[in-house]
């Protein structure tokens, strides 16, 4: 034993965290605007602090045997169960509908306890719960180690390192009992480290969920919450310090106006997003689109000479002129004029560059609208 520390001690220490996780859990489900997950992690905690807390009496006889058993094995099963289901809809990637086949586990390893009575035997027993949390925390660790690709949150593989440490010390236990192999440490100090697993997972689990909030705030205040693209101060935060290379175009759908009064705002509305997804279908890698204001629209493109900026520009003019729009069977027109402006050594910053892109749509709309001009 590593720790000084009595047996008894450690595991109400263990039962402690479990309680404390599913609390912390219930708190923050409550508190955020995206729960998905996290009542299903309390009802993990909770079931495995119950386990417990039956497993204990058990062994002071304070409940029949059939009872303490059959159902403390249960109740540790279906905790882990619900954790991987948790951490798989806190990921986002499956809904309850769709996790509940987690709950086979536990309900055929009870079913086979019931009819061979395994569980009265504490090797069998033991082992088969460890083997349990194992695969489920594995997973688990897994899963969210999996999501920082699409994701790419610090709290996800911290929490992942957490799950992975406490499947591991789950399967030296476990290969301690089917092997009778000697561990280097002892029950409490195993127990020791699933407590700090415990508060671990439910502390790392909460800065998730934090920094996800944190990150999809900062996504709303930079984005267009009608069309999807981004909005101006985005634009501009996409803008090197210096100006250097590139070109910026400047777009202004034609008689934006006249479309609101005559088919109604939520025509024009659609007009706009239709014409939003169908400009950033064109685009490629690296190049920036924005909605700078109303019918207002501009383009950064990083790398792009001006006779590529200009051809570039030509090829969305002719994308947006095809689209077909309808409102009650009549044709509703769309075009839209193009400013394009290309940097220079002379250009001192990019609200100048932006003039001239802003000067050249001027131009565009006075030649007759439906063209570009640079």
């Amino acid at each position: 034993m590593l720790l000084n520390v009595d047996l008894s001690t450690v595991l109400t220490l263990h039962k402690t965290s479990l309680v404390v996780g599913a609390l912390v859990f219930l708190h923050v489900r409550r508190q955020s605007d995206q729960p998905q997950g996290l009542g299903l992690l309390a009802l993990g905690f909770a079931a495995l602090a119950l386990g417990a807390t039956l497993a204990g009496m058990g062994e002071y006889r304070a409940v029949p045997v059939w009872l303490w058993t059959h159902l403390s094995l249960w109740l540790g099963l279906l905790g882990y169960a619900l954790l991987w289901a948790g951490f798989l809809e806190l990921d986002g990637l499956q809904h309850w509908q769709r996790t509940r086949w987690a709950l086979l586990l536990p309900v055929a390893v009870g079913a086979a306890g019931v009819v061979t009575g395994f569980p009265y035997q504490n090797l069998l027993r033991a082992s088969a719960f460890h083997a349990g949390a194992v695969l489920a925390l594995a997973l688990a660790a897994w899963q969210i180690q999996r999501g920082y690709r699409r994701e790419a949150l610090p709290g996800r593989q911290l929490l992942a390192a957490a799950l992975a440490l406490s499947a591991g010390v789950y399967a030296a236990n476990l290969f301690n009992l089917l092997m009778d192999f000697p561990l280097p440490f002892g029950v409490e100090d195993a127990f020791f480290v699933q407590i700090l697993c415990n508060f671990g997972i439910a502390l790392l689990t909460v800065s998730l969920v934090s920094q996800r909030s944190a990150l999809r705030l900062q996504q709303m205040a930079q984005t267009d919450p009608l069309t999807g693209v981004g909005n101006r101060r985005w634009f501009l935060a996409q803008l090197p310090a210096q100006v250097h290379t590139g070109a910026v175009v400047v777009m202004d759908l034609d008689h934006f106006k006249q479309i609101n009064d005559r088919f109604g705002h939520a025509v024009g509305d659609q007009v706009l997003v239709d014409f939003a997804h169908c400009i950033n279908g064109m685009l490629g890698a690296g190049e920036s689109f924005a909605r700078y204001g109303g019918e207002e629209f501009s383009l950064f493109l990083p790398h792009a000479s001006a006779a590529e900026a200009l051809a570039l520009a030509e090829r969305l003019r002719q994308g947006v002129e095809q689209q077909v729009h309808h409102s009650q069977d009549l044709r509703v027109p769309v075009t839209v004029s193009m400013g394009v402006a290309s940097a220079t050594p002379h250009d001192p910053s990019w609200q100048v560059l932006l003039h001239r892109a802003d000067q050249a749509l001027y131009a565009a709309k006075s030649a007759g609208r439906n063209r570009v001009m640079a």
